[in-house]
């Protein structure tokens, strides 16, 4: 994941005090060290990819901006990124450089007296996880607020022994294809053809009524999420109008498993992929939720979770050495869930609970799907409504497969017993 960062920004209804912002990120950074580093790669063939630790300050932009609106979508996924001056991983590659792990970015909003502060992550130092506790301590600091979470451990922990023929092979789609690490992304080449984008608002009675119709459906004592079918309703409405989905992969960290593997690679991320349909002209939205569930079961075995990262710790340093960036773009018959639902974005507030939004980035290509939880919203009175349990789904497709899609979703949703409409934002 040397190639990637992560893009994000929490938008407050009022003035940042710079003075205090500034001090709170110089304790928040007493304890995130390695947000200061900066990257070495290897000087010969017996040395290692490291992060070193460096005095150097961490930048920090304060753009005033006279715009009368701050962002175009009130979705979580913004497209164009312009909320912060983002790090430059291709510069990792070179010897000699000196290019910052992390980029603040403080954008004052004057007519609207509102505020963003954006974060640029690398990857290599942080997954959306990581980013999140580091923007809680952040908030925490500048409100003078005790942590909300435990410090980040540093520690070499042990490794946990495997038998690799336990597991047979362990699946990559993540390096299905790569590009040149400082050529330009093939998805953002001129000529490229650009999808359409989709944002799906699911209330959370829509969700629980959802979830009890795919149960009513089960043939065996399985436990399925909320997450687990929503994801498979979208999976089932994609395969109609796309090449049947063959795969899903749902996008979970290390951190759920006990314990955690000592070569942990890409900040504990590993790709929990399901099981080939075994018929895809009679899949259910119940048989694709099954499968994604024991997908999940599988990658939470400590075991399989240190062989995974065996195969993919030597694929990412041979990438790297090559200068190969991973393309996340997803071949069809394959899908990808990336989500983080379950997560508080929001909870990194700055003193304005229950008002802060919080914003992100999302890969614009067909069969790659982000979950959030959606912003607050402003009322005409002033006041702000949450939404709690509510989810916000935000994906591409192209042009021709739209209505199909819109028109598969809405006859499984008749076919649930769903009759509220579900949201297309924007429409």
């Amino acid at each position: 994941m040397l190639s990637f960062k992560v893009d994000t920004a929490h938008m407050i209804p009022g003035q940042i005090n710079i003075e205090r912002f500034n001090d709170a990120l110089e304790r928040t950074m007493s304890i995130y060290p390695l947000h200061a580093g900066r990257m070495q790669r290897p000087r010969g063939k017996l040395d290692d990819w490291k992060i070193c630790l460096t005095n150097d300050g961490v930048p920090v932009t304060i753009i005033d901006s006279d715009a009368e609106s701050e962002v175009p979508t009130p979705c979580v996924i913004q497209n164009p990124w312009v909320l912060t001056k983002s790090v430059q991983p291709v510069k990792y590659f070179d010897y000699d450089q000196d290019e910052p792990l992390l980029r603040v970015t403080i954008i004052r909003f004057t007519k609207i007296g509102s505020s963003s502060i954006g974060l640029s992550c690398a990857h290599a130092i942080g997954d959306g996880y990581t980013v999140l506790r580091f923007a809680r301590l952040l908030s925490q600091n500048y409100q003078g607020l005790p942590p909300l979470d435990d410090p980040p451990s540093y520690a070499d922990i042990p490794s946990y022994p495997f038998n690799p023929d336990h597991y047979g092979k362990i699946p990559t789609p993540n390096f299905n294809l790569n590009y040149p690490a400082r050529d330009v992304p093939p998805h953002q080449r001129p000529g490229h053809l650009k999808p359409l984008r989709i944002d799906l608002r699911f209330t959370a009675g829509q969700i629980a009524q959802i979830h009890k119709a795919v149960l009513a459906h089960a043939a065996e004592p399985i436990i399925l999420s909320r997450q687990d079918v929503l994801s498979a309703l979208l999976v089932f409405c994609t395969s109609k109008v796309d090449s049947p989905i063959q795969y899903l992969s749902s996008i979970c960290n290390c951190r759920g498993i006990k314990p955690i593997p000592a070569n942990s690679t890409c900040n504990e991320l590993i790709w929990a992929v399901t099981d080939p349909a075994s018929d895809p002209e009679v899949e259910t939205v119940y048989s694709i939720a099954s499968r994604i569930r024991k997908s999940l079961l599988r990658v939470r075995d400590p075991g399989y979770a240190a062989a995974y990262n065996a195969v993919h710790a030597v694929k990412f340093i041979e990438e790297a050495n090559a200068e190969i960036a991973q393309d996340f773009s997803q071949l069809p018959g394959h899908m990808v869930i990336n989500s983080t639902w379950r997560f508080d974005w929001t909870s990194a507030h700055f003193g304005y609970p229950g008002q802060t939004r919080f914003f992100h980035t999302c890969l614009d290509e067909p069969r790659y799907m982000k979950m959030f939880q959606p912003n607050p919203t402003r009322l005409p009175d002033g006041t702000w409504e949450t939404h709690l349990g509510d989810v916000e789904v935000t994906f591409y497709m192209h042009e021709k497969e739209k209505q199909g899609f819109k028109d598969a979703f809405a006859q499984e949703l008749r076919n649930l017993g769903i009759s509220s409409e579900v949201e297309f934002v924007g429409e």
